[in-house]
């Protein structure tokens, strides 16, 4: 095989790679773009061909990272799926007001009878044409604040949460799904994107009477 097409092998472990990337950028606009840090935390960075904010709080970071390291070790695993949900919750009522959800699938572990062949672990998808899947998932997230509920006056906290199967540990002290429901929910499912691998799905769930009107 050549140089130029071993780079253009992704595996799974590159394929986590990205999909890690993408949810660290993602939650960094949710928190920018819904008021959850203090702006003035947050810097801006060139990716994906756009700008985006990312923190600079060394506890915001440290919370984050420690999610997403977990992640770009299980992900490489044959796990079929794999959710990453984000709360947001009112300081004041600790009420749930918004959840975004990021649903990871492995495009070869569907079906009844994934388990019966042998997995496929590389794909030889253009990583441009990831890259620009990627970018309009992210203006799409940009662009929801034109529509999701007005941020509460007395501030917002979030937590995570990691839905696994059983036979995968998480560490002490985590959750596998929310705690909190949200009233009378409603959806927006953003524009999907693949590595060839994996499937990545990104969906909020909000209140529907804080809702602007679209």
């Amino acid at each position: 095989m050549s140089v130029s097409g071993q780079r253009n092998v992704i595996t799974l472990s590159s394929s986590a790679a990205l999909l890690v990337e993408y949810m660290e950028y993602a939650i960094n606009m949710v928190l920018y773009q819904r008021d959850v840090c203090p702006r003035g935390q947050f810097v801006t960075v060139s990716h994906y061909g756009m700008p985006l904010f990312v923190s600079r709080d060394y506890t915001t970071l440290n919370r984050l990272q420690n999610v997403l390291d977990y992640i770009q070790q299980v992900l490489p695993l044959l796990i079929p799926n794999i959710k990453v949900y984000l709360t947001l919750k009112d300081r004041a009522t600790g009420r749930a007001i918004e959840r975004w959800q990021f649903l990871v699938q492995n495009e070869d572990l569907v079906g009844p009878d994934w388990k019966e062949h042998k997995p496929v672990t590389t794909s030889r998808k253009n990583p441009a044409r990831i890259q620009e899947e990627i970018r309009q998932t992210m203006k799409q997230i940009t662009a929801s604040i034109s529509c999701l509920p007005v941020p509460p006056p007395n501030g917002i906290e979030w937590t995570m949460a990691v839905d696994v199967p059983e036979w995968v540990p998480i560490p002490p002290g985590w959750y596998r799904q929310p705690l909190d429901p949200i009233d009378n929910p409603q959806q927006l499912g953003l524009r999907p994107f693949s590595t060839g691998l994996h499937q990545m799905q990104t969906v909020v769930t909000y209140r529907e009477e804080a809702a602007r009107e679209m």
